[in-house]
């Protein structure tokens, strides 16, 4: 058979197609024509030489790719200390870890900037605090005082806003960390 001609016995036509020998040899390609490729394509199957249990293996092992895995709980002790000491090596504080109970220490920027339109610098402020500032601040921007400048209306809404923040995070947390 030439090189550019179709695998079928008695076929003339040249091959562009190229498809695997077998399941078993995926790597090893034969060639057809468009006709050839099309009958071929029709009567493959991959798992035609596999039991129920050997194709039920398959599907289970395509999750992962056919990649070898380890069971969860069968890291050596070795396993183990190799990644405390990374994680050791890392700054906790940067990552906002406290090592001792492992609770995130993190504030979204929408908590962050909640307490900054309420002039407030500390990330742990209490409800009393943020409620104080609120009151002092709306006492300061509310339209009876100031009447309609647009500026400080504006300015309102978003100290009303960041008080409705800061009220949502602490009802859903009731503090913006544990401690």
């Amino acid at each position: 058979m030439k090189e550019n001609q179709c695998h079928i016995d008695g076929c003339k036509n040249h091959a562009e197609y190229k498809a695997p020998l077998s399941p078993d040899k995926l790597d090893t390609y034969i060639w057809f024509c468009y006709d050839h490729i099309k009958e071929y394509n029709k009567k493959w199957n991959y798992f035609s030489n596999m039991s129920a249990d050997q194709i039920e293996e398959f599907i289970e092992n395509d999750v992962i790719g056919h990649r070898k895995t380890k069971k969860i709980g069968t890291y050596s002790a070795d396993y183990v200390e190799k990644v405390e000491k990374i994680m050791d090596s890392l700054n906790s504080s940067y990552l906002g870890v406290d090592k001792n109970n492992l609770n995130p220490n993190l504030y979204s920027s929408k908590y962050l900037n909640a307490l900054a339109v309420l002039g407030i610098n500390d990330k742990n402020a209490s409800i009393e605090e943020i409620k104080s500032s609120f009151k002092k601040i709306v006492k300061e921007l509310h339209p009876d005082t100031v009447g309609n400048d647009k500026d400080k209306t504006e300015k309102l809404t978003k100290v009303l806003d960041s008080y409705k923040t800061l009220k949502e995070y602490y009802g859903q947390f009731k503090r913006p960390i544990n401690k």
